[in-house]
């Protein structure tokens, strides 16, 4: 999912859109109350207005973005989460492996079942190693 482009509006310009005072959220020029608080709105000249209604559209797009990074945010932790109990069991197996298909090596003296534990040993090791290290 890509990001939406955002489309640069010059604050001088005037709008198709009025925000509310009391939440900053955007409404249609015909509205009269607040789609959002139901707050009644009405329209103010002046220097005043005019920084009060800029700082209302940038605090407006500001939640908009946190909102946004936070919903992306959630499930990559929660798949990083699942992917790292995944890899420290796989290594955590896989070390187990070589360590119990080593001891049984040992005991039938068998030089390639030695490497073929050693290697299950290792590939567990490095596994776990990345995993931890990476942090």
């Amino acid at each position: 999912m890509d990001k939406p482009k955002k489309e640069p509006i010059l604050i001088s310009q005037r709008q198709d859109y009025r925000l509310c005072l009391n939440c900053g959220f955007p409404n249609r020029n015909s509205d009269t109350h607040c789609m959002y608080c139901n707050a009644g709105l009405f329209e103010d000249t002046g220097l005043f207005s005019w920084i009060k209604q800029t700082y209302y559209i940038l605090r407006w797009r500001w939640q908009l973005k946190q909102h946004r990074e936070k919903r992306h945010t959630s499930g990559k932790e929660r798949l990083s989460l699942w992917k790292g109990v995944g890899f420290f069991l796989l290594g955590a197996g896989l070390s187990a492996a070589g360590v119990y298909l080593f001891a049984r090596a040992l005991a039938e003296k068998s030089f390639s079942n030695g490497l073929m534990s050693v290697l299950f040993f290792f590939y567990g090791f490095f596994t776990l190693k990345t995993l931890l290290s990476k942090k």
